[in-house]
């Protein structure tokens, strides 16, 4: 029965719903029916379906062992009642954005446990890149469609996600070139959905098993598309720091071609223009200090793991002092405390972040604002009330500030609500500042600290988690240049008086470095 209505789902999901009563009460016969609640709710656009689906498998997880599946259909729920969510909705609090923050958490649940089949952790996090694309992270999403794929090389659900976003994208730069000409090489994008459209091509079986034969036409269109545009193959990027950005994602210029590598030109993103008024002070606005200072901060970070993470070369890191042995297979040196300073610039540049934003919004006490700090404040009753600047440019939909303010909750440590996906960047970075962080090759240990002092951790999983604060750094640097973009279109809009394109220089070129 549960085989013959999961096929009829995806065939009639109002038939599949009619007779969705008829599976038993069996934990496995309730698993299904919830699921195919969830997925034929979804797709007729009814929230009460959907909602009883989730319900039914918030009951399940409550009195189950830890189950990826579960886990992962749960994820999906809530995302399908975030979208299908009646009455006034925002990206920034209620029901819909509570939903999203679950969602995104289990979704990682399902993504990193161990029990999880590749095929339905890859999905996962395809899934979570479509739940950030949602709230304006699209620079994650993106990432998570990549990496979708490279634990997955057959998830042709993730292709088409990654196809769809390029599409938007390349869209939109080419439709505001002086806007958008620093975020990303063009031919370079168009070349990777070309590419794209052919790997999905090849793995149209998969797709159909993850998604069944709905977006089967909507498919084939974007391959059709992908088809018909000419090779623009790329040279192999021979320098390896070079092809570790490339292949990790990291430079500050989306798609850059190799001859962007080899030219040094790979880290290119800045602020298009900002309108002055009579009032502000002479000079080249100062937020464009502060963007040069994050993005050379950035840079050394991810040059820094880079040297540390490859233990194959020689460290350029003079090693000058002697370590008593803690008989714990702990690792002491000046590599080790290069690693966890990566993963401390990388993350510290939320701060200088939310001081740039509090600046431009014209904050009081600006520059005393942390990351955690600049959103607003925790009143008597337990409710957040958002500073005023922040609801103002939240309300007119500022998409920019949106992912940002969503970076925030998802550093959270809640007991109402969970520890949020990116908590974990926070906890490392403080523990490294605060106190004492000694990696281990041989796994870290299980017992505490009898002191608390000292933060024991793996360094496979720390080097893999400071990755992900580097990736964080590049996603929030960009959603920064996205905010001020967006209020400077609006400024222009309002703006009655005169307004005068001021350019600002190259560093570079200022400095005679080219010509």
């Amino acid at each position: 029965m549960i085989e013959e209505l999961t096929t009829l789902a995806d065939k009639n999901p109002s038939a599949a719903l009619a007779r969705v009563s008829e599976l038993g009460e069996s934990p496995a016969e309730a698993f299904a029916a919830a699921a195919i609640l969830i997925d034929c709710g979804g797709r007729l656009e009814n929230l009460a379906t959907v909602d009883k689906g989730v319900k039914t498998l918030e009951a399940l997880r409550k009195n189950a062992n830890p189950d990826p599946s579960l886990t992962y259909n749960l994820a999906n729920g809530l995302q399908s009642r975030a979208r299908l969510t009646y009455g006034p909705s925002s990206p920034f609090c209620g029901q819909s954005f509570e939903d999203h923050f679950q969602a995104r958490i289990l979704f990682g649940q399902a993504a990193r446990s161990k029990n999880s089949p590749i095929d339905l952790a890859s999905q996962a996090l395809t899934n979570m890149g479509t739940l950030l694309q949602d709230t304006s992270r699209w620079i994650e999403a993106l990432d998570y469609f990549r990496a979708a794929q490279r634990i997955y090389p057959k998830n042709a659900v993730a292709m088409l996600k990654e196809m769809t976003l390029l599409q938007q994208l390349a869209q939109l730069f080419q439709s505001e070139p002086d806007t958008y000409q620093t975020y990303a090489h063009l031919p370079t994008l168009t070349e990777r959905f070309r590419a794209l459209g052919g790997y999905a091509e090849q793995n149209f079986e998969t797709f159909v098993a993850f998604s069944g034969n709905t977006g089967v036409p909507y498919l084939r269109k974007q391959i059709e598309m992908a088809g018909s545009i000419p090779p623009n193959p790329q040279e192999t990027i021979e320098q390896p720091y070079l092809r570790f950005i490339s292949e990790n994602d990291l430079a500050l210029y989306l798609y850059c071609s190799s001859a962007g590598y080899a030219s040094g030109l790979f880290d290119v993103l800045t602020i298009p223009r900002i309108t002055r008024s009579f009032e502000d002070e002479d000079g080249v606005p100062e937020i464009y200090a502060m963007l040069n200072v994050m993005k050379a901060d950035f840079a050394f970070a991810r040059q820094v793991f880079f040297e540390t993470h490859e233990f194959d070369i020689d460290t350029p890191y003079l090693e000058t002092t002697t370590h008593a042995d803690t008989l714990d297979y702990s690792l002491y040196g000046v590599r080790y405390s290069a690693l966890t300073s990566a993963q401390r610039i990388a993350f510290d540049i939320l701060d200088k972040i939310a001081v740039a934003i509090a600046c431009y919004l014209k904050m009081p006490k600006a520059h005393k604002v942390s990351f955690a700090g600049l959103w607003g404040r925790q009143e008597k009753g337990g409710a957040f009330r958002l500073h005023n600047e922040i609801a103002q440019c939240l309300a007119t939909g500022n998409f920019g500030l949106v992912a940002l303010h969503n970076i925030f909750h998802d550093m959270s440590n809640d007991d109402s609500r969970g520890l949020g996906i990116l908590e974990a960047h926070k906890s490392y970075r403080n523990a490294s500042t605060h106190r004492f962080t000694v990696l281990h090759d041989f796994g870290k240990l299980e017992r505490k600290s009898p002191s608390l002092a000292v933060d024991h951790q793996d360094i496979t999983e720390f080097e893999r988690l400071t990755l992900d604060s580097l990736k964080l750094a590049r996603s929030a640097i960009f959603y920064l240049v996205d905010t001020i973009v967006f209020a400077e279109a609006i400024k222009s809009r309002c703006d009655d008086g005169i307004v005068v394109s001021m350019p600002v220089p190259d560093h570079g070129y200022i400095r005679g470095q080219y010509d």
